[in-house]
């Protein structure tokens, strides 16, 4: 067999790189499968149909419905996208108003280019300095959605992130009872908060928190395959007939039991051995987060508002950035973190991640640190966030039908867009198509382009913009 993706795979994992990244399951041996082949199936008798479950598949969604306390949880197969697509469908019609909370993933972004809904955009706060200082996105305040409520009656549904892929928390409970006091539905992109459920020391999960649809990646945080997720959902203002119907509309009509089967196990592992796991799993943290009191330079990135499995590595007192720290990571200790942006980087944990994983990262860290001075701290410039109020030349839908043209970044300011820009992970748009590109957001690409940054929407130098 010719060399190719397969053996490349193989070859990657049979080395002795540290996974610090998605998916939860870390590539641990105690999920094997003994032969994934082997349960290869379609729909046949006795095996159940995902778009249709009366059998066993029905059982899976009932246990996860109960544990979760919704009035319906939904297997995904095609990941928190497939089940944002179809949540955003399920709540708007075409045309509609929607009130989006601007950090939120591109998936929503492309319901809303789908269904020409017209979008209205919150911003989530930077509490306190630190936030601010990193670039990183702060919580959703509820006073700014009852504000965009009341200015905007005849808003349809309201999407929202939380956690962020940093681990920040939104007030759900808050947010929930100011749009429920319109009549109007919540929306929770909780794909990175899969493993809420699992212990009390982590947040309430948005759906006890009053949420009508929630989101989540099991395969982000647990031990579950990529592409797995949950959808639930809380009746009263959701449509289930029509959420079934977007469900089958954006998951394959051909459903792997592979990956179904995946969540079961992930489940069933959950429910008998979750409670000491997660137990370990927390004292490794703590044990971590003690280590990391060590350094001089580097340094943890905390807040109240965020979850404790996120491990959010600050670069700002030195003169590296999170790019290079991570590429530090890995060609040096072979520890491949999550992803990097402008002065900081992220490790992704998981109650699958070993003591042993968490004292190699720290020891890593620590032996960086130890080669800093203070010789090496500057000022230098990142690629970051702009949480503004963009100028919306059209909608994004209506971008599909104008003529575009390349043009140098550095030439670009005034231009509307003609796609979307943004750094993948974490996928968050920092320009929609049709939006006008300003000054400051030229000069944050021009650092990005200029530092190596591989940013979607910017190929060689060029942005794709509408003819005028």
């Amino acid at each position: 067999m010719k060399e190719g993706l397969y053996s490349t795979l193989t070859d990657y994992c049979h080395g002795d790189i540290l996974p610090m990244h998605m998916p939860g399951h870390k590539r641990n041996q105690k999920f094997n499968m003994e032969n994934p082949y082997g349960i290869d199936v379609t729909e046949v008798t006795g095996l159940d149909n995902l778009h249709r479950p009366e059998g066993v598949i029905k059982q899976l969604m009932e246990r996860v419905t109960k544990r979760y306390h919704s009035d319906g949880s939904y297997l995904l197969i095609n990941g928190s996208t497939g089940g944002i697509l179809a949540a955003i469908t399920a709540c708007c019609h075409h045309g509609d108003r929607i009130l989006v909370a601007r950090n939120c993933h591109k998936s929503v972004y492309n319901a809303i280019k789908l269904l020409e809904l017209r979008p209205v955009y919150i911003y989530p706060s930077e509490e306190g300095g630190e936030m601010k200082k990193l670039g990183i996105a702060g919580v959703v305040q509820s006073a700014d959605v009852e504000k965009a409520l009341r200015k905007y009656p005849d808003i349809a549904c309201v999407v929202i992130t939380s956690p962020t892929y940093e681990g920040v928390v939104s007030p759900i409970k808050e947010i929930a009872e100011t749009v429920h006091g319109h009549r109007v539905p919540l929306v929770v992109d909780e794909a990175h908060g899969a493993h809420f459920q699992w212990h009390e020391d982590f947040p309430d999960t948005a759906l006890t928190e009053g949420a009508d649809i929630v989101i989540e990646s099991l395969h982000k945080t647990l031990p579950a395959f990529t592409q797995t997720g949950v959808l639930h959902m809380r009746a009263g203002l959701v449509d289930e007939k029509r959420l079934k119907w977007s469900l089958q509309t954006f998951q394959s009509s051909s459903p792997s039991y592979i990956l179904m089967a995946g969540i079961d196990r992930c489940f069933s592992y959950l429910e008998q051995e979750g409670r000491k796991a997660f137990g370990e799993y927390l004292e490794n943290l703590k044990w971590f987060r003690e280590e990391m009191r060590k350094l001089r330079h580097l340094r943890l990135f905390e807040s109240p508002r965020k979850e404790c499995s996120k491990l959010v590595i600050a670069t700002d007192r030195t003169g590296l950035s999170g790019r290079e720290l991570a590429e530090w990571l890995l060609d040096k200790f072979q520890i491949e973190l999550e992803m990097s942006c402008g002065n900081y980087c992220i490790a992704m944990t998981s109650l699958c991640d070993e003591r042993s994983g968490f004292e190699r990262l720290a020891a890593a860290l620590l032996e960086i640190d130890g080669g800093l001075s203070e010789s090496t701290w500057g000022e230098k410039k990142e690629v970051r966030y702009t949480w503004q109020e963009p100028q919306i030349g059209m909608y994004s839908y209506e971008v599909t039908k104008c003529r575009t043209e390349y043009v140098p970044v550095v030439k670009s300011v005034g231009r509307l867009a003609a796609e979307p820009i943004y750094l993948y992970p974490p996928g968050v748009p920092m320009v929609v198509e049709g939006e006008e590109i300003s000054e400051e957001m030229v000069t944050v690409l021009q650092v990005g382009v200029d530092s190596g940054q591989v940013i979607h929407g910017v190929e060689d130098g060029m942005i794709q913009v509408l003819m005028y």
